[in-house]
């Protein structure tokens, strides 16, 4: 049987060009909608470099290297760290007050309402002036009422019998004071050096001696005499 002989492939028809079949104003549309994509997509792209990463304010002086002296901050200060408010701002800084300062980092761990979550995040951004490296001391636990016949153990300064003298006191006499540990302590004795107190307001020339500290330590202290050197 003869074979039929085919007839060459025909060649297949372009497709129809969709975009010429629109009207031109349809064409003039769709390129301005592109051109406007493409110019927002590049307009946030630079925001998110320029602004997206920019560190706040406390991440900037962490990176610088020195730390806040939790000693140091104020309410305000404290206000700016994450996670803490009006109420932990104050709870830190009645922490301060009774204890006499805080010696290490891992102290703020006494502080109601802040667990091992929120002392991660608060760490790289405090510190404390000569932190000391012994191991931390246990969180506070509440105490329960004494019993009768039980002595409570006296607050700072119930125990003084007389008002200290600040220009004449020792570092372990000054340290009987409320809010005063043995950072502040050292820093009273090197101010006094410079020059002596004319009252118990220039307290606050020592730094970390704020108005609070100040109020609590009026009653408990007077100015009397030249200082004198640490003992």
């Amino acid at each position: 049987m003869s074979a039929t002989a085919r007839p060459p492939d025909a060649a297949a028809p372009a497709p129809p060009d969709l975009l010429a079949a629109w009207p031109r104003t349809a064409q003039w549309a769709l390129a301005f909608l592109l051109a406007a994509a493409t110019v927002l997509i590049g307009v946030y792209a630079v925001g998110s470099m320029r602004w997206g990463t920019q560190p706040t304010r406390l991440e900037q002086e962490a990176a610088r290297g020195p730390r806040v002296d939790l000693n140091d901050a104020d309410h305000a200060y404290l206000r700016q760290l994450p996670g803490v408010g009006d109420k932990l701002a104050d709870d830190i800084e009645r922490y301060r007050d009774n204890s006499g300062g805080f010696r290490r980092v891992d102290d703020l761990a006494n502080v109601k309402g802040i667990g091992p979550t929120r002392l991660r995040t608060l760490r790289p951004l405090v510190g404390v002036n000569g932190e000391e490296t012994t191991p931390p001391s246990p969180p506070l636990r509440k105490h329960k009422p004494a019993s009768e016949g039980t002595p409570k153990r006296p607050k700072k300064g119930e125990a003084l019998t007389e008002p200290v003298d600040v220009n004449g006191a020792t570092a372990e006499q000054l340290q009987k004071l409320p809010g005063i540990g043995p950072t502040l302590a050292k820093r009273i004795i090197a101010e006094r050096q410079k020059k002596p107190f004319g009252s118990v307001d220039e307290l606050r020339r020592v730094r970390g001696i704020g108005p609070k500290t100040l109020e609590k330590l009026k009653p408990f202290v007077r100015v009397e005499g030249k200082a004198k050197g640490a003992a």
